[in-house]
């Protein structure tokens, strides 16, 4: 059955990829889309429609260089395709002369070559400084297929690791690989994967459930998202396997409302696989039945957690559950539950493809594979990236990120989010790795990295993370409630210049207090960015308390 699959995509993608037509593709998702590719490609598909009647026009994803949207890629017949950035809907009309009349490649706007090897002097997309360091495993299809299509996916080696576990591997098997890959959780945790599945293995019989965390509410981190708009059936195709390994009959993918694009993509995508038997009765002939259902929700970063994701999933208001029973035991409506992360599931397809060995063999000691990276703040290429987990943060920020977008240079880094950290730049010569940046003071979590220059004052930054923080409390127990309010006007004071030495022991009492007695990782977390600016800029809070200065001038009455 999925032979006969693979034999029609394939069909459908060589026709595609040995066109006699010159084939234009724009990269559309809510990032590009921000900055003008929906216009973009609504005057491309006017100057076709006008002047270049057999040009073929595609929406497909994208590939993840924000700082380069609008990015168009271009194919001729017989020639490798070239990608462009910043295309802005102005330049549209010259730019398709050049190329389409006038065979001027416009290396001046081009990015590179796709696939490898030089072409009239444009030089490898995969040798660029911002590419050559990265290992795209989630991302190996990210502005290269249409990501509703599935015949797109199929052609390029989708479906074919559910294929092999399905019908060559037991439920057991399946489980053992992913525990021997060292595959670990990717939202910010790191649990191992395999344990996590074993927990389902002795659930009682009747109803089990996977649910999939795509709610990723943290500012400045969007590589979940990313992979919805972008791969959707690389998440799709990894939950039917991890549901098959677990004995789930029912999949649930939690993802925001105002996701609109994510949304879309995802729900079209869950539709094609039913109606080509690979989700529904029977998947693939093998005996495997499996169901799917998109919700999408209303914001709140509360529901990130666990336990609020499964009330939220369950029509009521997202706030945590007390842990035990744990998910595994009493989750969704009561049944057994496994909660995993959009990125993690999105690697099982990987894994069982190529086998755990192999995929040992990218990473690092402590967590192999990949890290899927939200490059964001002063930095001049922000976007998603991908690298082994290990490279060196400062290889990330410079040769990948492009550096500081800010004269004055960099002096800090923000990861994971508000619930992460925080470090100086001095610091930046370490692996991205997960438990070394941990141990900095600053995870890297869900992989959100955010650029602070040396224009920023990390006191005002801090008091913004707190008060989102606060507006995000759920209130349920009272060490997060009243913690974060008063880290908050703490905050508020010392930025106006009413602030004294005994603030600093009070916030470090209050997030002492918080991390022993919140009922969920909001609370329990919500300090760390604090505590660690205390320790890499306690001269700022000084300065700003004993001197009512903010060096930075950003901070009101002290600017």
């Amino acid at each position: 059955m999925y032979e006969q699959m693979k034999s029609e995509a394939d069909k459908i993608w060589n026709a595609r990829s040995n066109s006699i037509h010159p084939i234009i593709s724009v990269g559309i998702s809510a990032s590009s889309v921000s900055v003008g590719a929906g216009r973009t490609l609504a005057r491309i598909q006017e100057e076709v429609q006008q002047k270049y009647s057999e040009v073929i026009v595609e929406e497909v994803g994208d590939i993840g260089f924000s700082w380069a949207d609008p990015v168009v890629h271009i194919t001729m017949p017989g020639t490798p395709q070239i990608t462009y950035g910043n295309i802005s809907e102005d330049i549209v009309e010259q730019f398709l002369a050049d190329i389409l009349v006038d065979s001027n490649l416009r290396s001046d706007l081009s990015l590179g070559v796709a696939g490898g090897g030089e072409f009239k002097g444009i030089n490898p997309l995969e040798n660029q400084p911002w590419m050559i360091h990265q290992k795209r495993i989630i991302m190996e299809n990210y502005g290269y297929t249409i990501p509703q299509n599935l015949s797109h996916y199929i052609s390029n080696g989708g479906m074919e690791a559910l294929d092999k576990a399905l019908n060559s591997m037991t439920p057991e098997e399946v489980i053992e690989e992913v525990k021997n890959s060292d595959l670990r959780g990717r939202g910010g945790a790191l649990f191992p994967t395999g344990v996590k599945w074993s927990f389902m293995q002795n659930a009682p019989e009747g109803d089990k459930y996977l649910a999939i965390n795509a709610e990723e509410g943290d500012p400045g981190a969007f590589t979940d998202v990313s992979i919805i708009e972008n791969d959707p059936y690389k998440l799709l195709e990894g939950m039917l396997i991890a549901s098959y390994a677990m004995g789930c009959n029912k999949s649930f993918i939690h993802v925001r409302a105002e996701y609109q694009l994510a949304v879309e993509r995802l729900t079209e995508a869950v539709k094609s696989l039913e109606e080509h038997n690979l989700v529904g009765d029977n998947i693939l002939g093998s005996g495997f039945s499996h169901e799917i259902e998109v919700d999408a929700t209303g914001h709140a970063y509360i529901c990130g957690e666990e336990t609020a994701l499964m009330e939220s999933l369950e029509g009521k208001r997202g706030a945590p559950r007390p842990r035990p029973p744990f998910p595994a035991g009493y989750g969704i409506f009561g049944r057994p539950t496994n909660i995993n992360n959009v990125k993690t599931i999105s690697y099982v397809p990987t894994v069982i493809k190529i086998g755990h060995k192999e995929f040992k063999n990218i990473g690092a000691e402590s967590a192999s594979g990949t890290a899927l990276l939200s490059l964001s703040g002063h930095i001049n290429r922000r976007g998603v990236a991908e690298i082994p987990v290990g490279l060196n943060l400062s290889t990330v920020i410079d040769d990948i990120g492009g550096g500081s977008s800010d004269i004055n240079g960099i002096k800090a880094l923000q990861c994971g989010g508000p619930l992460g950290g925080i470090m100086s730049s001095e610091e930046m010569n370490m692996p991205t790795d997960f438990q070394g940046m941990s141990l900095k003071g600053s995870p890297l979590g869900s992989g959100g990295i955010m650029v602070v220059s040396n224009s920023s004052c990390i006191v005002s930054l801090v008091k913004n993370i707190a008060e989102f923080n606060e507006d995000e409390s759920c209130g349920k127990c009272f060490p997060c409630r009243k913690g974060t309010t008063h880290i908050v006007q703490i905050l508020k004071n010392i930025v106006e210049g009413y602030g004294n030495q005994s603030d600093l022991s009070k916030l470090n009492d209050i997030g002492e207090s918080m991390v022993a007695g919140s009922l969920c990782g909001l609370g329990q977390l919500a300090p760390g960015v604090l505590k660690n600016a205390l320790k890499y800029f306690s001269e700022e809070f000084n300065e700003h308390i004993d001197e009512k200065k903010c060096a930075a001038g950003v901070c009101g009455k002290l600017a």
